[in-house]
C-alpha cells in the first residue's frame, strides 16, 4: 500500500511536470510539435494509463481496508470514466477538413497530415451565409447549409451539423462568400464515454458535498471549534479631422458642457457595435490620458474639442507617454506630449522610421517600448479619419443599414436633396454654431442630427433609455476612487482585527467589515447589471468582466460564510477589493464589443462563472494559508490548527466548482468546435490547477497532514491559479486570447 501510494504520488507529480512543460515549450516550439510529441504520444497515454490503473488498485485495497464512502469512490470512478473515453477518443477518432465552393459536391475530407479519407457519402454546399450584428457589419453568426447525400444540413457556429456519426463543424469561409471550409470529426465512441464520466463527476462531487459520511463534515465542525477565540489576519498582504478650426490655436474654445452632454447622447457605429458618443469620448480620453476627463473637463467636452477646435488641442500635452525612449524620440521633458509633438520640422512622423527599424530587425524589447505611444497616435489619427464619427444611418436596397461620417464619400444614395445637404454640412453648422457660442443653434442641430438616426436607423439605433443608460454606466465605471476606498478600508480592518486584543473593538472591525461586504456588493452588482443590460449579453467575455465577476463572487462567498468562519470576513473585501484593482488597472475603461460567434453560448457563460468562483475560494484560502503561517510563527497552535481545518474544508466546494467548470468548457468546446479537449494552454494549467488542489483532499498524504505544511501548500497552490488566469494570457499562446 505505502509502495503503490507513493507510485501514485510520483506518476501524477510526473504529469503536472509534463504539462507545465509542454505549455512552455508550445510557446517557442508550436503547438504542433508538442502534441505530436506529447500530448498524443504512446508515452503520455501510458503514463495516464499507469495512473488511472494504481490509482484504482489502491482504492480497492484501500476500501477492504477502511470504510470509504461511495460517493468518494463514484468521484474516482468517474475520472477512469473520463480517462477512459479520452482514450478511446484517442485510438479510434478521425478528424479532418472539407472546403466546398457554392455547389461542389465531395466524399473525402484530408487530415491534419493531409491526407484523403473518405466520408462515404457525398456532401455539397448549397450556400452559405454571414449573418451581422442588426445595424453593423460585426459578424453574429456563421451559417452553412449542406446537402449529406439527399439530407439538408445546417453548420453554424455552436451548432454542429451531424450525418452517420460524422460531425460537421465551422471552421472558415472564402473572402468571396461563395466558398466555407468545415471541420469534419467522427468519433463514434469516445464522445459518449467521456459524457458518462462528466455526468457521473457532476452527481458524485454534489454527492459528496452533502454526504453525512465524507470528510467535509468533520472538517465543518472543527474550522468551527475556535470561533470565538481571536481571528490573526494577514498585516501586509501587498504594498498594495475636423470639422473647423479656431480662430485662434492657442486660445481654448469654451465648449459649453450640456452642449457637449448632448453631443455625447449621438450615436455612431464604431467598434462594430451602435453606441453613444460618450461611451467612444469615455474610450478615447482615458487611452490618451489614463482618465476620462482631462483639467476639469468631461470626456465630452475634450472629445467635441478635438472635433471643432483642432488647431488647440493639437497643442495640448495631454498624451500620457510611459516609454522613456519613447519620450527621447518625440524629444519630451517628463511623460505628457501632443500630438504636435509626434511630427518633426518636415512634417514626418517621429515614431515612423524607429518603429520599422524596429519590426525590421525584430527588436522586440523597442517594438512594445514604441507600440503604446503609437496606438495612441493612432486613435487620434482613427477620428481624423472619421472612424468614430460614423453617425448618418442609410438603409440601402438589400435591407442593410449603412453608417456614414461627415465629409465620407456618399455614392449612389437614393436620398434627396435635403437630406444630401443635411449630411455633408450639418457637422459643419455644428462647428461654427459651437465655436461661435451660438449654444441654442447647436443644441437645436444636434437634435435634428438625434432625431435623422431615430427616423433612418429606427430598426437598429438604440433607444433612449438605452442610452442614457449607457451613458450613466460610462459615468459609474470611470469613477475610481471606491475601488481605492474599499481597498484602504479593507486592508485597514484587516489589520485592525489582526493587532486588536480588544474584543470592543474587534467587534466593531468585524461588524464595519460586513457593512463594507455589502456596500461592495451592491456596487458590484450595479456595474454588472449595467453592463450586460447595455452590451445585451453576460459580462464574462473578457478579463476585465471575469475579474469584476470574481469581485461579486467573493463577495457572495464572504456573505454567505461570515457568521460562520471569521477569518472569510475578514478577507473577503480585502480579496474582492483586490480583484476590482486588478480590473481597473489591466483596462481602466474597457470596451464593450460584441461578442464573437463562437462566444455566443450559454455554456461559456456557466463555465466561467463556476470557474471564477473556484477562483474566489482558492483565493480565500491563499490568504487564510497565510494567516495561518502568521500564527504558527506565533505559537497559536490552536488557531492553525483550525485555519488548516478551513482550508480543508474550502477545498471541497472549490476544487468540485473547478473540475465541473472545466468540464462544461470541454462540452463547450465540444459543441463549438468539435473537439471537448484539444490541449489548448488555458485548459492544460485549469487542469493543472484542479491537480495541484486535488492532492490534499487525500488525507492519507502524511507531509500535508501537518497544518504548516497546509498553510504553505495552500499559499504556493495559488501561484497555478494566477498562471492559469494571467500567466496564460500574456506568457503563453492558445485559442484563449481573446480573453
Amino acid at each position: 500500500m505505502k509502495h503503490l501510494k507513493n507510485l501514485i504520488l510520483v506518476v501524477a507529480t510526473a504529469i503536472i511536470l509534463i504539462l507545465i512543460t509542454a505549455t512552455i515549450v508550445e510557446s517557442s516550439k508550436g503547438t504542433a510539435f508538442v502534441r505530436q510529441h506529447i500530448y498524443t504520444s504512446a508515452w503520455f497515454v501510458v503514463l495516464w494509463a499507469a495512473l488511472a490503473v494504481a490509482a484504482a488498485v489502491y482504492i480497492v485495497l484501500r476500501k477492504n481496508k477502511s470504510n470509504i464512502s461511495t460517493s468518494v469512490l463514484l468521484v474516482h470512478a468517474s475520472f477512469l470514466v473520463i480517462l477512459l473515453g479520452a482514450f478511446t477518443s484517442w485510438n479510434m477518432a478521425e478528424s479532418g477538413t472539407i472546403h466546398l465552393r457554392q455547389n461542389e459536391t465531395t466524399s473525402t475530407m484530408k487530415d491534419e497530415e493531409g491526407k484523403t479519407k473518405e466520408l462515404g457519402f457525398e456532401v455539397s454546399l448549397k450556400n452559405f451565409n454571414v449573418v451581422n450584428y442588426p445595424g453593423t457589419d460585426a459578424p453574429m453568426d456563421y451559417i452553412t447549409m449542406l446537402t449529406a447525400n439527399t439530407q439538408e444540413i445546417k453548420v453554424s457556429m455552436n451548432n454542429i451539423g451531424s450525418f452517420n456519426g460524422y460531425r460537421f463543424i465551422q471552421s472558415g469561409y472564402d473572402s468571396d462568400m461563395q466558398g466555407t471550409t468545415l471541420g469534419v470529426y467522427h468519433d463514434p465512441w469516445g464522445i459518449g464515454i467521456t459524457y458518462t464520466g462528466y455526468a457521473l463527476l457532476f452527481i458524485s462531487l454534489i454527492a459528496t458535498m452533502v454526504s453525512k459520511k465524507t470528510r467535509i463534515r468533520h472538517l465543518y465542525r472543527k474550522a468551527l471549534s475556535l470561533q470565538g477565540a481571536k481571528a490573526w489576519a494577514v498585516t501586509a498582504l501587498l504594498a498594495v479631422s475636423s470639422f473647423a478650426t479656431s480662430a485662434n490655436a492657442q486660445e481654448m474654445v469654451k465648449i459649453d458642457g450640456d452642449i457637449a452632454d448632448h453631443f455625447g447622447k449621438i450615436c455612431v457605429l464604431y467598434n462594430s457595435r451602435i453606441t453613444p458618443i460618450n461611451t467612444v469620448a469615455t474610450s478615447f480620453v482615458t487611452k490618451l490620458c489614463g482618465k476620462a476627463s482631462w483639467e476639469g473637463l468631461s470626456s465630452n467636452q475634450v472629445f467635441a474639442g478635438w472635433i471643432f477646435d483642432v488647431p488647440y488641442w493639437e497643442t495640448v500635452k495631454m498624451i500620457e507617454i510611459k516609454e522613456k525612449k519613447a519620450q527621447e524620440l518625440l524629444g519630451i521633458n517628463g511623460k505628457w506630449a501632443s500630438f504636435d509633438d509626434f511630427w518633426d520640422n518636415y512634417n514626418n512622423y517621429k515614431l515612423d522610421a524607429p518603429l520599422k527599424s524596429a519590426y525590421k530587425d525584430g527588436d522586440t524589447k523597442l517594438q512594445k517600448q514604441l507600440r503604446d505611444a503609437d496606438e495612441k497616435f493612432n486613435i487620434i489619427r482613427m477620428l481624423y479619419g472619421g472612424e468614430m464619427l460614423k453617425m448618418f444611418p442609410y438603409t440601402n436596397k438589400q435591407k442593410h443599414i449603412q453608417w456614414f461620417a461627415p465629409g465620407q464619400p456618399l455614392g449612389n444614395l437614393s436620398l434627396n436633396e435635403q437630406e444630401l445637404v443635411f449630411i455633408k454640412k450639418s457637422m459643419d453648422y455644428l462647428a461654427e454654431s459651437v465655436i461661435m457660442g451660438d449654444n441654442a443653434r447647436a443644441e437645436e442641430i444636434i437634435k435634428k442630427i438625434y432625431s435623422y438616426q431615430h427616423v433612418r436607423g429606427k430598426a437598429v439605433v438604440p433607444t433612449k433609455f438605452r442610452i442614457y443608460t449607457e451613458i450613466g454606466y460610462n459615468k459609474i465605471n470611470a469613477q475610481h476612487w471606491p475601488i481605492m476606498l474599499y481597498l484602504a478600508l479593507s486592508l485597514l480592518l484587516a489589520i485592525v482585527s489582526t493587532v486588536s486584543l480588544n474584543a470592543e473593538k474587534l467587534k466593531k472591525a468585524h461588524s464595519v467589515s460586513s457593512v463594507l461586504a455589502w456596500v461592495m456588493l451592491i456596487h458590484t452588482t450595479v456595474l454588472l447589471a449595467l453592463r450586460w443590460y447595455v452590451s445585451g449579453h453576460l459580462p464574462m467575455s473578457n478579463g476585465y468582466e471575469t475579474m469584476q465577476f470574481m469581485a461579486w463572487a467573493t463577495l457572495i462567498v464572504t456573505l454567505v460564510m461570515q457568521k460562520r468562519f471569521v477569518p472569510i470576513k475578514q478577507f473577503g473585501p480585502l480579496l474582492s477589493a483586490f480583484a476590482l484593482l486588478v480590473a481597473m488597472i489591466t483596462d481602466g475603461n474597457p470596451q464593450i464589443t460584441q461578442l464573437m460567434p463562437v462566444l455566443q453560448s450559454p455554456l461559456l457563460s456557466v463555465h466561467v462563472m463556476v470557474i471564477m468562483f473556484s477562483y474566489a475560494l482558492f483565493g480565500l484560502m491563499a490568504l487564510i494559508g497565510m494567516q495561518g503561517l502568521i500564527a504558527h510563527h506565533r505559537k497559536q497552535t490552536a488557531k492553525e490548527q483550525q485555519l488548516a481545518a478551513l482550508s480543508q474544508f474550502l477545498l471541497y466546494p472549490a476544487v468540485a466548482l473547478i473540475a465541473i467548470g472545466i468540464f462544461i468548457g470541454a462540452i463547450w468546446a465540444n459543441v463549438s468546435w468539435g473537439r471537448y479537449w484539444s490541449w489548448d494552454s488555458k485548459e492544460t494549467w485549469a487542469l493543472i490547477t484542479m491537480l495541484i488542489y486535488s492532492a490534499p483532499l487525500h488525507a492519507d498524504i502524511k507531509w500535508l497532514r501537518k497544518a504548516q505544511h497546509m498553510h504553505l501548500y495552500m499559499l504556493l497552490a495559488f501561484l497555478s491559479v494566477l498562471m492559469t488566469y494571467f500567466g496564460v494570457n500574456y506568457f503563453l499562446s492558445g485559442m484563449h486570447s481573446y480573453a
